[in-house]
């Protein structure tokens, strides 16, 4: 089972392999310090990832990324740049 961390800490989730006396063995560590069991196989190490992604607190709407791929962002971080931003072509109506 993976650990948790605090939502001020950055997170970049991703699964390792190394080898073992037993053989190849893969898990998951992110940069908040979580990590996952070792693990046979990459899928069940990836399974932990996931886990770890999903207990993340989810963002506000107002802080989310518009475009994550531009700014460097992943859908469980908030975006500095789009923080706040009113939408260029803000078509609602009253």
């Amino acid at each position: 089972m993976a650990t948790t961390a605090p939502a001020s800490v950055r997170h970049r989730p991703k699964v390792i392999r190394t080898a073992e006396d037993i053989g190849t063995v893969y898990q998951f560590v992110c940069l908040c310090g979580a990590t996952g069991e070792e693990q046979a196989a990459r899928r069940m190490a990836l399974v932990d990832l996931n886990e770890h992604v999903l207990s993340l607190p989810r963002v506000p709407a107002d802080q989310q990324c518009r475009t994550p791929r531009a700014h460097g962002r992943s859908p469980w971080e908030p975006c500095g740049l789009c923080a706040d931003q009113t939408s260029l072509f803000d078509l609602e109506m009253s």
